[in-house]
């Protein structure tokens, strides 16, 4: 390994990130009393872990973080990154397959150091040991300070030692020896402490038997719970199935009322809009029946006006009728006036007999001209009253004319601003009319929506069926999966069991002879009998023992006859060859027979483990042999793995299908989706179809309803206006045909002054009279 960059953040006088490239061959850092060169020493230390203040010149570890200037603040942060080639491949184990490494160490004032190699965080311990496998280190003497040469020479040889070591590259097994051992007491302390915990635990065992005994009861009693519990989820749910058909043909029945409830709305508003036409007539009529009611109501007002006249006239008869009366009472006054008259008279006639001789004449004529006055006042008095009279009803005439052309007149403006009124609404309804949606077209609407709703219902209906078909073929793909799965997995467990067996940990050293050899199923116990513990032996030559291959032989002797070499059944290194060739297989009733012409070094095996030596050694094949066992082991983990092979082919042909199976599933699962979500939309555009079917009926119906109202508003309001209007040209009429009524007036004024002038001379008659 070898050290290429240095980058210093932070660090003593080292305020800006700064970077040190270290180049092959020799690098030498020059430049004035302090200037920073011993800052990269000690930052050279401190990224290698350095843990003493006083190394890196400090009075504690805080003090590498630069501390500020007049000119800087001080900082929080310091850090320094140390770059190492490795493409020498010379690095620890877990770093060694990078081809750089970088080493960093970050301090933060008051929290202390992070360590970290490649970005993964590390410990103290793991960057020193890294340093020390390479010979370096904080501590190391391949830092060369002053006075450290004579410091050497006069060291004792332990000291020397310590040197020696590192130069060799085994300082860092000093550490993780040091490092085990404290592990090793640490284990011996937890050893102890198991010890103790074992009592404590066999203390408890008892309890936990007994608990283990209730447990299982509990597991027992679980089991009848869940059985039941299941038992009761299930007619539940059979429950719940039943109600859910039953819920889903209550939604077939609701479902059919829906439509037969609109198919009926349709109806009556088709039947509202027959309605509505017919309308018009009748609303012509109520229009004639209206304008003819007004005609009466008009009749009524003026017959009641003509009520109030002839009140008015009999207001003034009666009037007349009290004046009539005081007249009366005048006259019976002056009648008694006369009696009394007459009575004085009697008394004054006898005086005036012989006067009326005298006077006879005179008084015939005063008589005369008193009858002629008082019949030109009755005359006055009878023009007077008729003049009074025609005065009274001409009043009453042309009061009642006036109060009808005002009725008649504002009846007019009324009619006319509300005939205005209604043609503005009329108007605005048939401009709202051309925005309004057809009635066809909102029908023909909601059949389309009726049929793509039905046809997303068979479309739901199908992708329900093909979403059951693809679960069943799913379930059915999925038994044979889990089954190959199981096979895999127990085929696996039991060869990575063998493997392990086979392969313990601590023999990738010198792996034994017996993982080299093949041998052919049945002959196992043959070899395992022939080589016996020999099997365990390494074919390395560095071991303790092991096997050498030293050639073939130059001439051997030929096996007895029936004999098979070993060899023909064994695959084996060539170190074996010799053994093999001069082992025989025979069968275990000829061994004992031909054992007598074996040659010096020969043998004879049976296949099921029978020994016979050319010596008079036999081992029968009852005895135990673990290299037979190993051998049988192996066959078997090789025959494992060929059926793990199938097993997996198996599996993958099971999960081919399984998948194909899962995803036709998933595709009409979210066939289903999509069709029930299709389903739901044609449904909801069906109801909002047949909304606005309903809506627009409803709207068509009512502004039809509208039009005819106003139509037949506005007919009755032109009747109503052209009556009123006839009504106040006829009251116009009639006021000119009645004049002004002066002459009238005149008349009866003149008639007053002769009825006045006539009372005068009668009153003057009748005094001459008298």
């Amino acid at each position: 390994m070898k050290f290429t960059r240095l980058r210093i953040s932070g660090f003593k006088s080292f305020v800006e990130p700064t970077e040190l490239f270290i180049e092959p061959g020799l690098t030498a850092v020059v430049g004035p009393n302090g200037c920073g060169k011993s800052n990269l020493f000690d930052a050279l230390r401190w990224v290698m872990g350095e843990t003493r203040p006083s190394s890196v010149r400090g009075s504690e570890m805080d003090d590498v973080i630069f501390a500020g200037s007049a000119a800087r603040p001080a900082r929080n942060v310091a850090e320094v990154t140390l770059f190492v080639d490795n493409s020498d491949r010379s690095a620890a184990a877990p770093f060694n397959e990078y081809e750089s490494i970088e080493v960093s160490r970050r301090i933060e004032r008051e929290a202390g150091s992070v360590y970290r190699i490649n970005g993964r965080d590390v410990r103290q311990r793991d960057v020193q040991i890294f340093f020390a496998d390479a010979s370096s280190g904080a501590g190391s003497t391949a830092f060369v300070r002053q006075g450290q040469i004579g410091l050497l020479v006069s060291q004792k040889p332990l000291a020397r030692r310590a040197i020696l070591e590192e130069a060799a590259g085994i300082a860092g097994l000093h550490q993780r020896r040091h490092e085990a051992e404290l592990r090793l007491r640490a284990a011996e302390t937890n050893m102890g402490r198991l010890d103790d915990i074992i009592r404590e635990v066999e203390g408890q065992l008892q309890n936990l038997k007994r608990q283990a005994r209730q447990a299982v009861r509990y597991r027992n009693l679980s089991g009848h719970i869940r059985k039941a519990e299941a038992l009761a989820h299930y007619l539940r749910w059979s429950a719940a199935e039943l109600r859910a058909r039953a819920a889903d043909e209550a939604l077939a029945a609701t479902a059919a009322t829906v439509g037969d409830c609109t198919e009926r709305a349709a109806q009556a508003s088709t039947v509202q809009a027959e309605a509505a036409s017919r309308l018009p007539p009748l609303r012509q009529i109520e229009a004639e029946k209206s304008a003819a009611l007004h005609r009466l109501i008009v009749e009524r007002d003026a017959l009641d006006a003509e009520e109030t006249r002839a009140r008015e006239t009999a207001q003034g008869l009666r009037q007349r009728i009290g004046q009539a009366a005081q007249d009366a009472a005048r006259e019976e006054a002056l009648d008694r006036d006369a009696q009394n008259a007459l009575g004085a008279l009697a008394t004054e006639t006898q005086d005036l007999d012989a006067v009326s001789t005298r006077a006879g004449d005179e008084l015939i004529e005063a008589e005369a001209r008193a009858g002629e006055l008082n019949d030109a006042l009755a005359q006055c008095e009878r023009s007077l009253e008729r003049l009074t009279s025609e005065f009274a009803e001409w009043n009453a005439s042309r009061t009642s004319q006036e109060r009808a052309r005002e009725v008649a007149s504002a009846l007019v403006e009324t009619s006319t601003h509300q005939l205005r009124a209604a043609e503005f609404r009329l108007d605005q309804a048939m401009e709202g009319a051309l925005d309004t949606p057809d009635v066809l077209l909102a029908q023909s609407a909601t059949e389309q929506a009726r049929a793509l709703a039905q046809a997303a219902r068979e479309a739901l209906t199908a992708a329900r069926q093909a979403l059951a078909d693809a679960e069943r073929a799913e379930a059915a793909a999925r038994g044979p999966l889990e089954a190959a799965e199981r096979e895999t997995q127990m085929l696996a467990a039991e060869a990575k069991a063998l493997a392990d067996l086979l392969r313990p940990e601590g023999q990738d050293l010198w792996p034994p002879m017996v993982d080299a050899v093949a041998v052919q199923p049945g002959y196992e116990a043959a070899l395992a009998a022939a080589l016996g513990d020999d099997l365990q032996a390494p074919l390395d030559e560095a071991a303790p023992h092991h096997w050498r291959d030293l050639g073939a032989l130059d001439a051997t002797s030929p096996l007895p006859a029936g004999a098979r070499a070993l060899k023909e059944f064994v695959q084996a290194p060539a170190a074996l060859d010799r053994r093999l060739v001069m082992t025989g297989v025979v069968f275990p009733d000829q061994g004992s027979a031909l054992q007598r012409d074996l040659k010096p070094g020969q043998r004879l095996v049976s296949p099921r483990g029978d020994l016979w030596r050319w010596d008079g050694f036999a081992a029968s094949a009852d005895a135990p042999s673990q290299s037979a066992a190993r051998l049988t082991q192996r066959n078997r983990l090789a025959a494992l793995e060929i059926d793990i092979a199938q097993a997996k082919d198996a599996r993958a042909l099971a999960f081919a299908h399984y998948s194909t199976a899962k995803n036709d599933g998933d595709a009409a699962r979210a066939a289903a989706q999509q069709a029930e979500q299709e389903d739901r939309r044609t449904e909801k555009n069906l109801i909002e179809a047949q909304d606005d079917a309903a809506r627009t009926a409803r709207a068509a119906a009512e502004r039809a309803s509208r039009l005819a109202t106003l139509e037949a508003e506005i007919r009755r309001l032109v009747a109503s206006r052209d009556a009123a209007s006839e009504a106040e040209r006829l009251a116009s009429k009639s006021l000119r045909e009645l004049g002004d009524g002066k002459a009238l007036l005149q008349a009866v004024t003149d008639a007053r002054q002769d009825a006045a002038d006539a009372r005068a001379a009668g009153s003057e008659s009748r005094a001459a009279v008298d």
